[in-house]
């Protein structure tokens, strides 16, 4: 059996949507199913992510809440920003190996509204080990990269700014209820923002949002039957190096480079052959680091990429058209499912205002912790069979 991407739900996104974790898992859940003619008995497998607080058995909860037991197969995810893409391989590999036939992966959040941005900020500091203190919360840490970068390669503060631009530009051409921010911005108002760790500003930074999202993976079989155009998983990679960034192997490096090379050789295609770029971007440093690791450009020459135009929606490589964790919403855990479903929705011709012309070849890139687990997934778009 071959496993396919038929469709996607997401959720409203913002500051305050008014719903539970529960709920917004519900929504994204409904959406998804909508989107490709199913039932809730349909689904025989899930794929969930875990809420920001900490709950007793949150995966039956959630299980039961959703109306979709019993299942054949359900797993919680918990590998931050590389959470999903690493979904998309583990749903294609239950089906291959029987598990399952139609799988529902979810992911949504109340991060804004239900938690608030000053717990959130709290908790992420708590998560640091006490020998990186003073610079205990995660910016700081994701900073210390980016000093790193201008410090070696003489990338500039306004080169780091300009990725947050490219992002608030592409949220701005997105409906209302899809963009947590919708105004564009330009570099030099990027780096007008407030402060939060030299050198990133606030808008260098993701948001604190609510929302979430949902994708259906199934079988071949089962996608000739929908009038949907079914999206491939071609390669995937995946590479695990550290938790906490003074464990990190090196600055020089990410786990990217492997898990990128691994995915690219699996798929059997090139740089050249890639339409669009979903590359997750918590920070603007994040996204810089890993187009050079994924072979975009030179280590060092990522500043150089940007101005170039090159990740603009009319450039060889589209950035995040979706606007991305900078602009377009960052509900916590779930951030990274968004980046799968403008894969989706970009492969299957839907993106509308954003939409890259002719994209068949997506390359979407999951980062979780201090660069601590890269996944990068290639997904294609396939032939639509329905008659």
């Amino acid at each position: 059996m071959n496993p396919v991407l038929i469709g996607y739900g997401e959720t409203s996104v913002g500051e305050s949507l008014d719903c539970r974790y529960e709920e917004l898992n519900m929504w994204a859940t409904r959406e998804a199913l909508r989107d490709v003619d199913l039932e809730p008995d349909d689904i025989d497998g899930l794929i969930a992510t875990a809420p920001f607080r900490t709950e007793r058995f949150p995966l039956p909860r959630l299980i039961e809440y959703l109306g979709i037991a019993p299942l054949n197969f359900a797993e919680l995810t918990g590998v931050g920003g590389a959470s999903h893409v690493n979904s998309i391989h583990r749903a294609t590999n239950a089906i291959e190996n029987g598990q399952a036939e139609t799988i529902l992966v979810v992911a949504a959040d109340a991060l804004h509204s239900d938690i608030g941005p000053r717990t959130v900020i709290e908790e992420l500091s708590d998560s640091v080990s006490e020998f990186e203190e003073p610079a205990n919360i995660v910016p700081s840490l994701y900073a210390h990269v980016a000093n790193w970068h201008l410090d070696t390669f003489g990338t500039t503060r306004k080169q780091l700014a300009e990725i947050a631009a490219i992002a608030h530009e592409h949220a701005s051409l997105q409906p209302a209820e899809r963009a947590h921010r919708q105004e564009a911005k330009s570099a030099d108002e990027i780096l007008d923002a407030p402060m939060v760790a030299t050198p990133l500003t606030a808008d260098q930074c993701a948001l604190i949002s609510d929302g979430g999202a949902a994708f259906i993976v199934t079988t071949e079989e089962n996608a000739a039957e929908l009038d949907q155009v079914p999206v491939q998983l071609t390669g995937f990679g995946a590479r695990h190096t550290h938790d906490h960034i003074s464990q990190m192997p090196s600055f020089e490096e990410t786990g990217a480079v492997e898990a990128g090379q691994r995915a690219m050789a699996e798929a059997a295609v090139d740089h050249a052959d890639i339409d669009v770029l979903q590359i997750y971007d918590c920070f603007t440093i994040t996204v810089l680091r890993i187009l050079e690791d994924l072979g975009f450009c030179e280590r060092g020459d990522g500043g150089d990429l940007v101005d170039s135009g090159a990740l603009r929606l009319t450039g060889k490589w589209p950035l995040n058209t979706h606007g991305g964790a900078l602009a377009q919403a960052h509900p916590g855990m779930p951030c990274g499912i968004f980046h799968i479903t403008e894969a989706i929705r970009q492969l299957q011709g839907r993106a509308e205002a954003t939409q890259v012309e002719d994209a068949s070849t997506a390359l979407v890139h999951g980062n979780g912790g201090i660069f601590s687990t890269q996944a990068v997934a290639i997904l294609e778009r396939g032939e639509c069979h329905a008659d």
